[in-house]
């Protein structure tokens, strides 16, 4: 299972924090968790290449780590459609993704 967790502080998103294999396939052939992966990096790109937000973030094996200071409103949209995109995808798989929402 992938968890997928949201910070938010004063209502407002400042990281994300995935975690996990899917499962539905094995690793690599698993499209699922191919489309959470490519969301969520495509969201990290937007944020510092598109945008220039300064953004920490870190990518390992099973994981990714996001922060940034959550000022823009670009940056608040990009997040939260990346939100968005894994709830719906959560609601297709519910024994396979879990999106929660953290105040931080």
């Amino acid at each position: 299972m992938t968890k997928c967790e949201f910070l938010f502080h004063n209502d407002r998103y400042v990281g994300f924090r995935f975690y996990g294999h899917v499962g539905i396939d094995k690793k690599g052939k698993d499209i699922v968790c191919a489309a959470v992966s490519a969301v969520t990096q495509a969201t990290i790109i937007g944020l510092k290449e598109v945008l220039g937000e300064t953004v920490e973030y870190e990518i390992e094996e099973a994981s990714i780590k996001c922060s940034f200071d959550g000022k823009s409103e670009c940056a608040q949209k990009m997040v939260e459609t990346l939100h968005k995109t894994t709830k719906q995808l959560s609601y297709q798989y519910p024994k396979n993704l879990r999106v929660v929402e953290l105040e931080v």
